[in-house]
């Protein structure tokens, strides 16, 4: 019989994962680094890597044994180093003078400061009313879950436990004592956390551990909820209908939520939905809606991305727990503290941290649980950071409609020369994250939580990653606990030991992993890695050759016959597994098909292992002809001509594994689902009834008692053998079992006692029904707000009015006023024919305040981000305020200077993302003294606030803490957000303490002071929370407009970025480290950011300007400019009084009139469409031109939900419910028959 012809593409694959990379002890040299000719920079003269498949292309099957084993020890050298320091890659951990920038450093790792706490208590105002009332104490305080209990199913134990026959004993050996040789460093985060005081010893464990964490499972529907529970996860997370960050996901409705509530809680699993999205104004009232509904289902927790929403729940639901979505963008222990205050009780750290920094995180929080990720998709950008779907595609990823732009091809122009790569065109595409050995040091680390990425996959990739977690997690720390009592160091090290041992990966388990999901590159590069945990590895994170999932990678082609392929197996291969050839272009339909036999090399006989009767699989390091299934000569003939020596060849299916994981969780039998563990105890004398006590693993007991009393036997009397078969296994209940022996020592049955079997059984009848009952009370509904709760947060924002302070600024620093043309260039801050009023506000010459044009008051200022787009706006005689956003800071210190002298008002841009360890950044932004300073994360925000936030005085700082800008990276997408944002403690009168010989600025009025040494005077009040706010990009202009109208007087702080180019991008991966160098990150790459210009171009054309941070981090900005010329008006009566221009790499004479075009359109002297025909002609840095267009701004309708293009899960999943009872009521008959 001849198997049908299989295509990669109609394969119908569920699956992928691989192995870790093998690398020569010799640092390899990039194949696609710049040739000195034209970098100018020599190459390092290192070994150069295997241009196409890596150097175990062509290994022979002797050496997979000693190749191993060299991968393992080679392992015992890394994970020997201590955390944080087992790569070439910066981490958390690096000393200053390591970093990149290290003047950014000096004088800051050593300066003399007050601790954080200390801080808070002497500098922070009294009062904390800019935080809402109910994130500080709850109407109702939540009642805090119980722990959760699990139970795996008898089928997926054995399978979890099984090992292959065919793994090399040495092997196993080898990896976990390499896995056991980090004990030290692994038990030091530990020892941290118990010195400052972070959990308890329990059990008598040597170790500080507080609770076993958490696996969390990823659920898209049904049959993954199933999968997810039956291989044992404690929780899950999915999402409803609206409102959740997978909209392909089939999800469930609002009317299933109880179902799968009570599905999940029958069986001791907690269930999490994902309401991780920014919310707009006009859903706010359907969000309230759905928080009741959340609340009256019992969902164990929220995990949410928009502050206002998590403003809207604590007051809605305080009783409803929150997690702080990754989508929150937390990096350190500042921004998880900024949503603890807010009311979260869980924050899901990115997925950028290394272990480290995940453990500064936990040290740093106390009372909040810290969530990480651990498995699947790895996204280039920092999760709530990336506008590349709102960008092209009108689609927004923080909304749940992610457009993949990361998994694109594109091309690398270095300094305007496209540079050839080969096979390498998904320059930012990742592979994806597999975290199972580092499972002890994250438990160490204090994370709460495994997280596993995946709802979009289908349920048989969610049941094996789930088992696979659950089984390292409960070996790692039954490890961990496992000693009798605290004792020394070293017995802390030799737990961590064994813990590293237990959880050492067998081939047999990578392969299984890589099946089911993995973007496999070649043989080095099999599609699974630790991701960041282990710091930076750039050229490990992306190879860069396909953007989708491969499967396990099986070999090279050697030869092609009229039999068949010729290769050498590196995995196990049987008949009917799928397979693919791979030539490095995965944008076309490859080539592909089922495996029919498999025979010899020579293709005349039947390979080694090769069996018709068991089909058993031909193990690695065998050459084999593979022979594909065919419908006739010319097909075969038609496939096999498109495949060519060298092409890699990848496993896409495997039937048996498929088979296996789905019995896991289909079509078990009642003895073998997972159900909840119970105790049982019976007492009663002689006369007495019959009690039966049942308790859950929440310490919830149901008591019951017969109706009729314990008599004498007349015959035989009771055993405990009896009342234990009365009872039953599972108390008649088949979502319950008996754990352990019943308890009887309170049951006289020394006395002859008898009881008939079936009041025994009513007996237990009874007890299970007043369990369950009590199961199904929650408190997740307590003090719930009966009235709605929306219209009333509306009110009170849009009755707040704007603080003075910051109108006074925002008038001054008008361009549209009777005095803004008057020129400001030739003066300073001591005067030069400037007039500087006592309050510090720099005024015009001639001191006029107000023109008779009715124009409204508008600032238009502009962002800079080199010093020759400042010196060219510094020549625009009205413009008065400037941002400085110098992504490297070379040059920032003299541009302030520069910008301060010329008597504007200067802010200063501060990064997006501050890690561990970069927090005291603030510092060296601080002693800038700039008028204000645009805050970007969440992380500054809180750090600056802590400090006494605008107008404060800092130790070793000559400035008082300037004002508070927030920008769009905050994501302030509803009232609620930008409200919340806005608001600020009660003005006070600050002391600024006034260094020799310094010009402090008043943060307040956003002016400059007089240049007074040694003296000390009162500033104005200071206006603590944020004078301006840009909202997130993820608004169009139609929603900004409404949004202001929301915000009642207080919309003239907020600002309109009305021409950029949208950055698209925000990554922790480095372009110019993994395609300019060797290196793996500033340590060893050279640095070339600092000499070469970066873009990328995409298949239309377009190149995307690249630039690196003081941090390495890159922002890839959108080569087509964005304007919203056309929107401006709108804007503008709608009441923004900020409008922000943002340069990139716009060469100095576009500058000015860049600015002036649209100040005469603010001012009506100039149409848009006049505008914007001149912007579309602006050439990038390498003269290209790319046009304009409006961007994220243009108001269009958001893609539904219906339009957009199911995932290969969903596709499969309506298949079977066509075959099976449609509707709700035929989902849950069929997972009562499974029952």
């Amino acid at each position: 019989m001849q198997l049908p012809i299989f295509n990669y593409h109609n394969a119908g694959n569920t699956f992928g994962t691989p192995r870790k990379a093998h690398n020569n002890k010799k640092l390899k040299v990039s194949p696609y680094q710049v040739p000195d000719r034209e970098s100018h920079v020599a190459p390092p003269k290192q070994e150069q890597n295997v241009a196409k498949g890596g150097p175990r292309a062509n290994r022979t099957p002797k050496k997979l044994e000693n190749e191993d084993r060299y991968r393992n020890t080679r392992r015992d050298r890394q994970i020997s180093q201590k955390l944080g320091e087992r790569v070439a890659g910066y981490s958390a951990g690096d000393s200053p003078e390591k970093r990149k920038n290290p003047e950014l450093y000096a004088g800051i790792k050593d300066v003399n400061l007050p601790s954080l706490e200390g801080l808070s208590q002497v500098d922070a105002p009294a009062s904390d009313s800019h935080r809402s009332a109910s994130a500080q104490t709850p109407a109702t305080s939540p009642v805090e879950a119980p722990a959760v209990r699990y139970m795996v199913s008898p089928v997926v134990h054995e399978a979890l436990h099984s090992r292959s026959g065919q793994e090399s004993s040495a092997t196993r050996s080898s990896s976990a004592s390499a896995a056991a040789a980090a004990a030290a460093a692994m038990t030091a985060p530990v020892r941290q956390r118990a010195a400052a005081g972070r959990g308890s010893s329990s059990g008598g464990a040597p170790l500080s551990l507080a609770q076993k964490p958490e696996v969390l499972a990823p659920v898209g529907g049904w049959p993954q909820l199933r999968a997810a529970v039956e291989n044992g996860a404690d929780a899950v997370y999915f999402g409803l209908e609206d409102f959740n960050a997978r909209a392909r996901a089939a999800n469930f409705s609002v009317t299933e939520l109880p179902d799968v509530m009570s599905y999940l809680h029958a069986r001791g699993v907690k269930g999490f939905v994902t309401l991780n999205v920014l919310v707009f104004d006009e859903e706010l009232s359907a969000v309230e809606e759905q928080i009741r509904a959340m609340a009256m289902a019992g969902v164990d927790a929220v995990i949410v991305q928009d502050w206002g929403v998590v403003e809207l729940m604590r007051r809605v639901a305080p009783g409803l727990p929150v997690h702080g979505s990754t989508q929150m963008s937390v990096t350190s222990a500042e921004g998880a503290a900024w949503v603890s205050e807010l009311g979260v009780e869980r924050v899901v750290v990115a997925r950028e941290l290394s272990v480290r920094e995940i453990a500064k995180v936990c040290n740093g929080v106390s009372g909040t649980e810290v969530e990480a990720f651990v498995h699947g998709a790895l996204c280039v950008s920092y999760s709530g950071q990336c506008f590349s779907s709102e960008a092209w595609g009108g689609r927004s990823a923080n909304r749940g409609q992610c457009a993949q732009a990361c998994r694109l091809p594109y091309g690398l122009l270095v300094d305007g020369v496209l540079r050839e790569l080969g096979d390498v065109k998904y320059l930012l595409s990742p592979q994806d994250l597999m975290a199972v050995e580092q499972v002890p040091e994250l438990i160490l680390a204090g994370v709460s939580c495994f997280k596993i990425e995946g709802r979009l996959k289908g349920p048989e990739y969610v049941a094996l990653t789930t088992g696979v977690y659950r089984k390292a997690v409960d070996a790692a720390w039954d490890a961990l606990t496992a000693a009798p009592a605290p004792g020394s160091s070293g017995e802390e090290e030799a737990a961590a030991h064994a813990a590293a041992r237990a959880v050492v990966l067998t081939e047999r388990e990578r392969w299984d992993l890589e099946q089911v999901f993995a973007r496999g590159q070649d043989g080095d590069h099999r599609g699974l890695t630790p991701g960041f945990l282990e710091g930076v590895r750039h050229q490990r994170l992306v190879r860069g050759r396909a953007p989708r999932h491969r499967g396990v990678y099986l070999g090279r082609v050697e030869a092609v016959s009229a039999k068949g392929v010729v290769l050498k197996l590196e995995a196990p291969l049987k008949r009917g597994d799928g397979v693919a050839f791979d030539a490095g272009r995965p944008e076309e339909d490859e080539p592909g098909g089922v495996v029919y036999d498999i025979l010899d090399a020579k293709g005349t006989a039947a390979a080694i292992g090769s069996s018709w009767a068991t089909n058993e699989p031909v193990s690695p390091g065998a050459r084999v002809t593979m022979v594909l299934g065919q419908s006739s000569p010319a097909q075969a003939a038609l496939i096999l001509r498109r495949v060519a020596a060298g092409d890699l060849v990848w496993r896409t299916k495997d039937p048996a594994l498929e088979s296996r994981l789905r019995a896991s969780f289909e079509g078990l039998a009642a003895a073998d689902t997972r159900c909840l563990p119970v105790t049982a105890a019976v007492a009663g004398a002689l006369g007495q009834p019959l009690t039966l006590a049942v308790t859950d693993p929440d310490n919830r007991t149901a008591i019951a008692a017969t109706r009729l009393p314990l008599a004498a036997a007349v015959n035989r009397p009771m055993t405990a053998d009896d009342v234990s078969r009365a009872l039953g296994p599972q108390l008649g209940e088949p979502t319950l079992v008996l754990e352990g022996q019943l308890d009887t020592t309170g049951l006289d049955l020394s006395a002859g006692l008898f009881m008939p079997a079936s009041e025994i059984k009513a007996v237990r009848r009874q007890a299970v029904e007043s369990l369950l009952a009590a199961r199904q009370q929650h408190p997740r509904a307590d003090g719930l707000a009966e009235a709605p709760v929306l219209p009333g947060l509306l009110a009170a924002a849009a009755a707040a009015s704007a603080p003075s302070q910051v109108l006074r600024m925002l008038s001054d620093m008008s361009c549209t006023s009777s005095t803004a043309t008057a020129a400001v260039g030739n003066r300073d801050r001591q005067g030069s024919g400037a007039d500087t009023e006592p309050s510090g506000r720099v005024t015009v010459a001639g001191g006029e305040k107000r023109g008779s044009s009715s124009t409204p008051d508008v600032c238009l200022r502009v962002l800079c981000r080199s010093r020759e787009q400042v010196d060219a706006a510094l020549q625009v005689p009205w413009l008065r305020e400037v941002i400085v956003d110098f992504l490297e800071v070379l040059g920032l210190k003299e541009a302030v200077t520069a910008i301060r002298a010329s008597g504007r008002r200067v802010v200063v841009a501060t990064p997006r993302v501050l890690k561990p360890d970069e927090q005291r950044l603030w510092l060296f932004y601080l002693r800038l003294g700039a008028d204000a300073l645009l805050v970007r994360s969440a992380g500054m925000l809180h750090q600056l606030q802590l400090l006494g936030g605008p107008g404060a005085a800092v130790p070793d700082v000559p400035y008082p803490i300037p004002a508070l800008e927030g920008d769009f990276s905050l994501n302030a997408a509803n009232v609620l957000s930008a409200s919340l944002l806005l608001r600020g403690n009660d003005s006070v009168e600050t002391a600024m303490e006034i260094g020799a010989g310094t010009d402090a600025s008043c943060s307040g009025d956003g002016g400059a002071t007089s240049n007074t040494a040694d003296t000390t005077r009162a500033s104005p009040p200071a206006w603590r929370g944020l004078s301006r706010l840009a909202p997130t990009h993820d608004l169009h202009a139609a929603q900004m407009v409404a949004l202001a109208a929301g915000m009642g007087p207080r919309r003239a702080q907020l600002e309109a970025i009305v021409h950029q180019h949208l950055p698209i991008f925000h990554t922790e991966h480095c372009v110019f480290c993994r395609f300019l160098s060797s290196g793996n990150s500033y340590k060893d790459c050279g640095h070339p950011c600092e000499t070469h210009r970066l873009h990328l171009r995409d298949d239309n054309g377009a190149d995307h300007l690249v630039l690196a941070d003081m941090g390495c981090r890159n922002t890839v900005f959108n080569a087509k400019a964005q304007s919203g010329v056309f929107y401006l008006r709108d804007l503008l009566r709608g009441g923004f009084r900020t409008i922000r221009i943002e340069l990139v790499d716009e060469q100095p004479q576009y500058v000015a009139p860049l600015l002036e075009g649209y100040r005469d359109v603010i001012l009506g002297r100039r149409g848009p469409g006049d505008l914007w025909r001149w912007l579309a002609t602006l050439p990038d840095a390498n003269g290209a031109v790319h046009g304009v267009d409006a961007g994220s701004l243009q108001v269009q309708k958001e893609r539904s939900r219906g339009g957009m293009k199911p995932t290969a899960a969903v596709l499969k999943q309506q298949q079977q419910q066509q075959q099976q009872p449609s509707g709700l009521g035929g989902r849950l008959a069929e997972a009562g028959k499974r029952q």
